[in-house]
This record gives C-alpha cells, structure tokens and sequence, in this order.
C-alpha cells in the first residue's frame, strides 16, 4: 500500500467523523480526511505497536494483495497514514449513507425494507463462499460480522461493508468480534468453534464459515427481538425459539437459529426471510414477548 506523510500539527487538526449512537466503534478513533481533492475516513489503530499492529498491518497488505477477488461491496482500505516516519492509521474512502445499524433500529423503515437489507448480508456471504470455492483467496471471512459494519446508499440501496482490517484473510489470525466472545451462545458449543485458547491472539474465535454464519443469524435475531440476544442463556434462549415457533415463524428461519447452538453447521437463512411478516416482526420484540410470557 501507498504512504501518505502527514505532520503532527496536521493530524492533530483533523475532525473526528461523527458516528450515530447506534454504531459500534471499538478499534480505532475515525477522522475527516481529504486528500487530492477526495473524501476519505482516517482510522487511528488504538495499538500502534504488539502483536495487533503487525496483525492489522498485515491484513491490510492482504486486503491490496487480494484486491482483485474481493466483492465490490467492499471498501477497501488504500493508503497507511504516517506521523513523523510512524504508522498511525490507514485511510478509507468516505461513504455517504446510513449505517445499516441505524436503519433497523428507525421504526418509520418498514419491516420489508428492513428485511431487503438483511438479505443482502446474506447474499454478499454466498459470493463470498463462491470466492473462497473458485479462486486462490480461501480464507476470506468478514469474522467481526455486525450491523454498525455497513452502509446503506441512499441512490440505489445497495451495501457496502466497511471496517474491513477485521476481516479473516489469508495468513492473519483472529481479531476481536461482537458476537464472538466468552459470553456467547456459541460456548454452548465449544467443539463447533474454533475457540482460541492463547491469550496472545486478540481474538475469542478464528473465523469461519460457521462463525460467519452465527453472527449473520445474531444478526436478524437481534432485529427481531429489539435486543440483544447472543447474551441469553440457553433455557432463554430456547424459550424465545419457541415463542417465535408459536407466532409463526418459518420452521426453516428456525431451524438455521436453532442450529446456531447444535454441532451441526450453521445455514444461510437469506432464501427464508422473505417469509417474515410485518405482524411477525412486531410480535417478534421482547416487549412484546416478555407481555406474553407473564
């Protein structure tokens, strides 16, 4: 990847890019940036040295290096940022559109708008499976898989995935997950997960197809319910699963929940959310829920 060389005084004065209360940030400090006349986001890495840093500098080299099988959904990292011969960051280009997080969390988006998004994660998984197939990149995982990770465009809908130096790619061991942590439904199922026992790798889990596949399905479920549920014990768990049996739901939407906390392999629910409701999302909500259990 290309460098640019900025002075301290310079990336002192950069303003910090405003994110919504519902995105979730957790890596890096975000900046305005604007180079040659382009609008970009500076990511400032929190680890400037260790184990991480080299981590992240390597996945970036694979990001570039394996830039020509990724899906163009993908906004790829294209510059390091230097601070006096210091690498402090990386930038990226600057999008403009919502955060997918702040749109299902806005009741005026319908449910079926709500649900056209939530399938394109699911359609951007099955390309990624057929990268992984056919071409030389067979690590490619989003690994820290969340709905703050992408952008909506206001023109024509589509999805970009942003917060890529997270990603599972080629040689680079795991980075932290959302949804992937000692207090998840997946420790149900220690077996199916690649948990990572070294405390040394910053990651809980290395990425992979079943992983990928947890977090899209924790994805959905935390639509559904309003909140969250990868921190439910099993029995709540269970219990929910059954409620969503009870008002309706897809026995295939369920079955790819249920299967979340079985050592069977995940499945890609996009070709079942069509089958959700309006009524099934609203009776879906824990406030709702909790009214009827009582």
């Amino acid at each position: 990847m290309n460098v640019i060389t900025l002075s301290q005084k310079k990336f002192e004065s950069l303003e910090p890019l405003k994110l919504s209360r519902n995105t979730h940030n957790t890596e890096g400090q975000l900046y305005e940036f604007n180079y040659r006349g382009n609008n970009k986001v500076i990511k400032k890495l929190f680890h400037q040295k260790g184990i991480i840093f080299a981590n992240k500098l390597l996945t970036l080299e694979l990001l570039d290096t394996y830039s020509e099988y990724l899906p163009s959904a993908f906004k790829q990292p294209d510059f390091l940022i230097s601070v006096e011969g210091k690498i402090m960051g990386f930038t990226t280009p600057r999008l403009y559109g919502s955060n997918l997080s702040d749109i299902l969390h806005d009741s005026h988006i319908s449910p079926k708008e709500h649900i056209y998004y939530l399938k394109k994660i699911g359609e951007l998984l099955q390309q990624m499976k057929t990268i992984r197939k056919y071409s030389p990149l067979k690590d490619l995982y989003l690994n820290d898989l969340h709905e703050s990770n992408f952008i909506i465009h206001p023109n024509n809908k589509e999805l970009s995935v942003i917060d890529l130096d997270s990603c599972k790619i080629g040689s680079n061991i795991a980075f932290q997950s959302r949804f992937l942590t000692d207090k998840s439904l997946l420790n149900n199922v220690p077996y199916k997960y690649q948990i990572n026992y070294d405390i040394s790798i910053p990651g809980y889990v290395t990425a992979d197809q079943n992983s990928d596949l947890y977090c899209y399905n924790m994805i959905i479920l935390n639509y559904l319910y309003g909140a969250n549920v990868d921190h439910l014990d099993l029995a709540s768990f269970y219990q929910y699963l059954n409620y969503l049996k009870s008002i309706g739901i897809n026995n295939e939407l369920l079955d790819s929940f249920n299967r979340l906390v079985i050592n069977a392999d995940n499945k890609n629910p996009v070709n079942y959310l069509d089958s959700l409701t309006a009524e099934q999302v609203y009776r879906s909500k824990q406030t709702v829920y909790q009214k009827v259990k009582k």
